[in-house]
């Protein structure tokens, strides 16, 4: 039985939200629940996937309508399924006699009948190819699905582009850095400087040069980051994890700087703290934890996101700082009770020793509501009813 409340016009075309469990790229936020095409194909749900034509629609006063289908290819049908030529759907899309009016379904199959859950629009033949060729590479994984979707990254079909983008905003930072190695930076670089490049897509853009890019490139990162516009700031995460890549040393201490200045925007000071939760993801070399603990002891003793610097170190379990970052608790621009917070669970957290046992007892003698509100959070307490 076909959805009644089923809105084809509301899809974004290539993206709908939806939890998913494979962890996406760092750089690309946003993009972590969204499924490209050949994702939602791989579904369970999706025991149907079709593409048609539509025939005819019509629209009534009430707002219902219905709509007809040529049915033109299957891509993913169950055992014992029989192909109709043409489907009904109990939803209003219109056809435009002068337009190409495709239309791919992605419906369940239950007990004999089709239940449509979405709809892609199709609007150009191009379209459909592209289409085409994404579902039939769905069990294409790592590098090897990238080489596929690379081609498209710039397409002048913003449908194709978009779905082609999602690939790599989904495609872990293990694969990216991988797969960054065999880029052409100079092509990098074009599509970062292009005005037309969406500003979301810069940061992914900036990273993969990380991977690819030579001695010749760093000059072209540091004056990246040095920019203070929209589509500046949104290289900005990108572009400081590859110059760490290209050049640790020049890296390390440009993001330092950044954290050090007390004149540093906010939001750059964030970026550093997403590009330093990045590094740590993907460079594996003592030297380079060492560069990231001594980044966020800056961060804390510069105060601005003193909490977030904090929690980093406890989830990391680095405990070198213990001592220093305890001794500060409660000073001159560390006494919000979100900054607080973020002391409490890390002193929770580390292992005990006199230090952590005299800030943890004057907790609880000065903070006791606070402290047992992160202990619950933490679960080391169970939740009052």
């Amino acid at each position: 039985m076909l959805r009644t409340a089923l809105l084809f016009v509301a899809v974004l075309l290539f993206v709908v939200f939806v939890a998913v469990e494979t962890p996406a790229c760092s750089i690309c936020a946003g993009y972590g629940q969204s499924l490209s095409l050949r994702e939602q194909a791989l579904k369970s749900n999706s025991k149907v996937v079709l593409f048609g034509l539509i025939t005819k629609s019509s629209l009534e006063p009430d707002g219902k309508g219905k709509t007809d289908i040529s049915v033109q290819k299957s891509f993913v049908v169950p055992n014992g399924f029989k192909l109709q030529p043409s489907i009904s759907v109990n939803q209003y899309m219109p056809c435009d006699a002068n337009s190409y009016n495709g239309i791919l379904l992605f419906a369940d199959y239950l007990n004999g009948q089709l239940d449509v859950f979405r709809g892609v629009s199709i609007p150009s033949k191009e379209v459909f190819n592209y289409a085409s060729g994404a579902l039939g590479a769905m069990h294409l994984k790592g590098p090897a699905l990238l080489d596929f979707y690379l081609p498209y990254l710039q397409s002048n079909s913003r449908e194709i582009s978009t779905d082609a983008f999602l690939e790599f905003a989904k495609a872990s930072d293990s694969t990216l850095v991988e797969f960054s190695k065999k880029m052409n930076p100079a092509l990098l670089k074009s599509w970062i400087l292009d005005p037309k490049v969406p500003e979301e897509r810069l940061g992914l853009y900036a990273f993969l040069l990380g991977g690819c890019g030579s001695d010749a490139d760093i000059s072209f990162l540091l004056a990246m980051l040095k920019l203070q516009d929209s589509r500046a700031q949104s290289v900005f995460d990108g572009a400081m994890v590859a110059l760490i890549r290209l050049h640790p040393n020049k890296g390390w201490n440009a993001l330092d700087d950044f954290l050090r200045a007390d004149d540093t925007p906010l939001q750059t000071r964030l970026s550093c703290m997403r590009s330093i939760k990045v590094a740590s993801e993907i460079l594996q070399d003592k030297s380079d934890k060492g560069e990231i603990y001594k980044a966020l002891n800056i961060a804390i003793k510069q105060g601005e996101l003193a909490d977030l610097a904090i929690e980093e170190l406890r989830k990391m379990k680095h405990w070198g700082f213990t001592q220093e970052i305890l001794s500060i608790y409660g000073t001159k621009g560390y006494t919000a009770p979100l900054m607080k917070r973020a002391f409490i669970r890390y002193a929770l957290t580390a292992p005990r020793d006199s230090v952590v046992e005299k800030f943890l007892a004057q907790c609880e003698a000065n903070e006791s509501q606070m402290i047992l509100e992160v202990k619950e959070s933490l679960g080391l307490v169970p939740l009052k009813p």
